[in-house]
């Protein structure tokens, strides 16, 4: 995943740091709901591997959204959910590897 990430900072530097700077001011993700949609129209227009990522692992990544929707004071309590994305994540990871993408 860190080779996505890497492109997210090199494609949307900016709209990332926007959405990081908005979290950690906050007490409740969904108070930085506008930086993370500027975040996403980024990726979806520069970062194809994140716009991958968020196609096949949409239900992953609802199920650990809602669960630290739930939990926003826990988010320890949703690492069974992370793990899930996070290894669906990397499965769409090797197949753009292997695909040469």
């Amino acid at each position: 995943m860190d080779t996505s990430l890497d492109d997210v900072q090199k494609h949307c530097g900016p709209e990332l740091k926007s959405f990081q700077d908005c979290l950690f001011q906050t007490t409740h993700p969904s108070n930085c709901n506008r930086a993370r949609v500027e975040l996403n129209l980024c990726t979806d227009k520069k970062v194809p591997s994140v716009r991958m990522i968020r196609e096949k692992c949409a239900e992953e990544y609802k199920t650990f959204a809602a669960c630290l929707d739930r939990n926003p004071n826990e988010p320890e309590s949703c690492i069974g959910d992370v793990r899930a994305f996070y290894e669906c994540a990397e499965g769409v990871r090797e197949f753009l590897r292997k695909d040469g993408a």
